[in-house]
């Protein structure tokens, strides 16, 4: 090939590679592969028409530089999607209705606890699916007592009225009527 014509081509693949190179430090994944295929086919092209000794180890040397980049494009990780925002959980609405939803197994173990204070008044848990909900039941001495809704024992501390992670209280009767009526 033409010296002239033969350094036009290694320089602009030259210069390719060290736009690569900026898109490798930019941690460009998909760019700076598209660069690399774009590059490796001008040297594809160059190669059979390389003559002499001097052409032929610049063709090399190109090749080596180009291998050099395909290992640094190798060590990028592709970009990290933009999380999916997740819908706002909503709060499960405790009434009579859905009270009598319950499993009858589970409300009797609710007014087991609440024992024979008739005063006594439970709050369920408006989180989770509403199938065992976590509850509270504040006595007529105005204690109060959380129980996990899937084993009914008692927890550490009661979730603090007024907030929406609890449903308003029923009565002693209430869960009394439901539980006669089913």
């Amino acid at each position: 090939m033409e010296p002239d014509k033969f350094r036009e081509s290694r320089q602009a693949i030259n210069r390719l590679c060290k736009g690569i190179d900026l898109l490798i430090e930019q941690k460009e994944l998909e760019a700076s592969t598209e660069g690399h295929i774009e590059v490796s086919s001008r040297l594809d092209v160059l190669k059979p028409q390389a003559e002499g000794e001097i052409q032929e180890r610049s063709v090399k040397n190109l090749g080596i530089k180009i291998r050099g980049l395909s290992t640094l494009i190798s060590k990028l990780k592709p970009k990290k999607k933009q999380a999916i925002k997740k819908e706002a959980k909503i709060a499960i609405a405790w009434d009579e209705e859905r009270l009598g939803q319950l499993s009858t197994a589970f409300l009797k173990k609710v007014f087991m606890n609440m024992g024979d204070d008739t005063k006594a008044r439970v709050c369920f848990g408006t989180t989770g699916k509403g199938i065992r909900p976590s509850y509270q039941i504040e006595f007529g001495n105005q204690e109060t007592t959380a129980f996990t809704g899937s084993g009914h024992k008692p927890q550490a501390k009661p979730i603090l009225p007024g907030t929406k992670k609890i449903s308003q209280p029923f009565s002693h009767e209430v869960i009394d009527s439901i539980l006669h009526g089913k």
